[in-house]
């Protein structure tokens, strides 16, 4: 079998999006199947390239950029470029699905246009077009609105007909996109290349740090419900920092640092910027603890955090807020801590719980990397992805 994916997130370093397509194409390959990844416009900024070249193997994934995985600095080239680079894509997968068969394209897109062009593309070559997402539409994902245009519904209905099936990260996702059309489906909740995390925390790490590891994007990641929790227990525990890893919009940043400022935390809450997916691992494992946040929203509904899958991997203790389908997969105080969206006080009051037993919610954490390794593993997860694109066949 030979699976490809067209994207456009950057490859093979780049944020959650991009790990979790390693993850189950690394697992697909490992079982048999042969993988491509085809991003279909440049993703890096020609001011800060990525070191790794525009096509290559990675993990036993081929990949392939149009031509060059960097943006021009000219606006006009960036738009006349926008519709060759996708040329050049669909090129790219009739080439390689001449030279040896694709069965099946997953489409990881949910732009109308885009994800019209691939599957009208993959019909064509008489490739099984397979519908991906992880999140609502962008009218949802971007501006939080409650729903979509009826016009934008019906067009989401006439192209996904032409699908052969789906693959979504929540049942949500699938009454929001299939309830009609009513197509068969895999739910990918979460799914982590444990394996990066088979390394050893550092014995010297200066300081205790709770990390919160994500974009910063407040309307999905509200780490200020987090800083103003940690101010409320903060002089408790002198010895303990807090520590902000991603890069949040210039309006983000600023809404950020005065919530620290207000909180009066300038010295004890540090964001550290974006870091290479390569020092993940060891950044996630070397904390005290590992925290997330986020708000009860529509977009939280359909979504499940990525980053829950790398947490519980490091034996770390991490604790949660209670939105979309957490709860169906993990518990609290088994697994990982839980606790009410939006909700600083009782953010608080989960962390210090946590500070004062310690060595308790340390079993937590190491009964959630082998309830993590025993379910949601790359390997065993993408092996169940498999059986059902072979029943697709």
């Amino acid at each position: 079998m030979r699976v490809s994916v067209v994207c456009t997130f950057s490859f093979p370093e780049g944020l959650a999006a991009s790990a979790r397509i390693i993850s189950y194409m690394k697992g697909l390959h490992q079982h048999g199947a042969k993988t491509d990844v085809f991003i279909y416009r440049p993703t890096d900024l020609h001011t800060n390239p990525s070191s790794y070249p525009a096509y290559g193997t990675y993990e036993g994934i081929n990949y392939r950029y149009p031509n060059t995985r960097v943006y021009s600095k000219y606006k006009i080239c960036r738009f006349i470029g926008r519709y060759y680079y996708w040329g050049v894509t669909c090129y790219n997968i009739w080439k390689e699905n001449k030279a040896e068969k694709i069965d099946f394209l997953l489409i990881s897109n949910d732009f109308l246009d885009i994800l019209f062009l691939f599957t009208l593309w993959a019909k064509i070559l008489g490739i099984k077009p397979v519908f991906i997402t992880d999140e609502y539409p962008e009218p949802i994902r971007v501006y939080l609105k409650k729903d979509i245009p009826t016009w934008k519904k019906r067009l989401y209905n006439f192209i996904l007909k032409y699908e052969d099936s789906f693959i979504f990260m929540t049942e949500k996702l699938n009454v929001f996109f299939n309830s009609k059309l009513n197509k068969p489906y895999y739910i990918l909740p979460t799914i982590t290349d444990t394996s990066r995390f088979n390394i050893n925390a550092a014995d010297n790490v200066q300081k205790k740090y709770m990390c919160y590891m994500g974009n910063m994007e407040l309307s999905k990641d509200n780490v200020d419900n987090i800083i103003r929790a940690f101010s409320m227990i903060a002089n408790k525990y002198p010895d303990i920092d807090f520590y902000l890893y991603g890069a949040p919009s210039p309006k983000d940043y600023n809404v950020i640092i005065s919530v620290i400022e207000e909180c009066n935390l300038s010295d004890r809450v540090f964001i550290k910027g974006r870091v290479s997916s390569l020092e993940v691992p060891s950044i996630l494992k070397n904390a005290y603890l590992l925290v997330s946040s986020q708000p009860n929203s529509k977009r939280a509904e359909g979504g499940f955090p990525t980053k829950l899958g790398e947490y519980m991997a490091t034996g770390v203790p991490a604790i949660l807020t209670d939105v979309g389908e957490i709860t169906k997969y993990v518990q609290d105080g088994v697994h990982v801590y839980i606790v009410e969206p939006e909700n600083h006080i009782a953010y608080a009051s989960k962390l210090d719980f946590i500070f004062s037993n310690y060595s308790e919610a340390l079993d937590i954490a190491s009964n959630a990397k082998e309830y993590l390794l025993n379910n949601f593993d790359y390997k065993s997860v993408s092996k169940k992805l498999l059986d059902f694109l072979y029943s697709r066949l």
